[in-house]
């Protein structure tokens, strides 16, 4: 199944170019602190299942078999001391012309094993960070039929018919980027962050971030989390099986911190399961 009954499936316009932003910048690294800490998980660890792939003889030879897929959003849990893994942490309310200039690299997204890898700065994770107006590399490295769909800040469908044959975007608004399957394979998900500033971070197995030379204001520290509970799913009418599946909205868990000049805050998240039940 490609996209689904009225989609919009859009191709890249050849035309566009990137958002032009301004290149004026009064960061000073001679005020510039620092925000760090660790998000803990509190409380039960979750049991979340694997995902159960029924075997689709129309589907083509990724979807031949009953397979299992792995949750894409289960939290990656570090014992003993539950540190959360891959977590996304970014600062809101900051002024984008005091920021410190961008230094990420471009996002890679690969489609490869029928997953999502999100590829910049060395680390394969299901998250990338992009600055508005850059544009993003989209390419499979599988022999299956692909067909990427963008919701969320963005919204287009490019289809990959053959293997290593790369294709651009630019993300022209700020937001959150979802990204999935529109060929059937719904368990693949991964997100992108398109914002004006740079202050974002992975947290590393043990639940630790830090996010550097933040100048001195009023910021708002959010630590985000896909939700891995399906909150509705469709089917193909012939076949029965399940084509598209949504979970549940993200959590944000919010802190305020207040950063003097050359000053090193600590912040800390406690995630439970209660905050994915809501």
């Amino acid at each position: 199944m490609v996209g689904g009954c009225g989609e919009d499936i859009s191709q890249p316009d050849p035309s566009q170019e990137p958002l032009q932003l301004s290149s004026v910048s009064h960061f000073d690294p001679r005020t510039a602190g620092v925000i760090h800490g660790r998000v803990i998980w509190h409380g039960d660890i979750p049991v979340i299942s694997p995902l159960l792939v029924r075997a689709n003889p129309i589907g083509g030879d990724a979807l031949a078999k009953r397979q299992v897929q792995p949750n894409p959003n289960a939290p990656i849990l570090h014992s003993p001391e539950r540190g959360v893994g891959n977590a996304v942490v970014f600062l809101r309310g900051v002024d984008a012309a005091a920021a410190r200039p961008w230094s990420l690299t471009p996002v890679r997204v690969e489609q490869r094993g029928l997953q999502f890898h999100i590829v910049q700065e060395y680390l394969d994770s299901p998250y990338g960070f992009v600055r508005r107006g850059d544009a993003i590399e989209m390419v499979s490295r599988d022999s299956y039929f692909h067909a990427l769909h963008v919701t969320g800040a963005s919204f287009f469908t490019l289809m990959f018919p053959d293997p290593d044959r790369p294709l651009t975007r630019p993300l022209k608004e700020n937001g959150v980027v979802e990204l999935t399957s529109a060929a059937g394979y719904y368990w693949m998900r991964a997100y992108l962050f398109v914002d004006d500033h740079p202050y974002y971070a992975r947290t590393d197995k043990e639940g630790r971030f830090a996010l550097e030379q933040v100048p001195p204001g009023r910021y708002e520290v959010v630590c985000w989390m896909p939700n891995w509970q399906e909150a509705r799913h469709e089917r193909d009418p012939e076949s029965g099986l399940i084509t598209r599946l949504f979970f549940r909205p993200p959590v944000t868990l919010v802190q305020k911190v207040e950063l003097g000049k050359h000053e090193s805050k600590e912040v800390r998240f406690n995630p439970s399961m209660r905050d994915f039940q809501r």
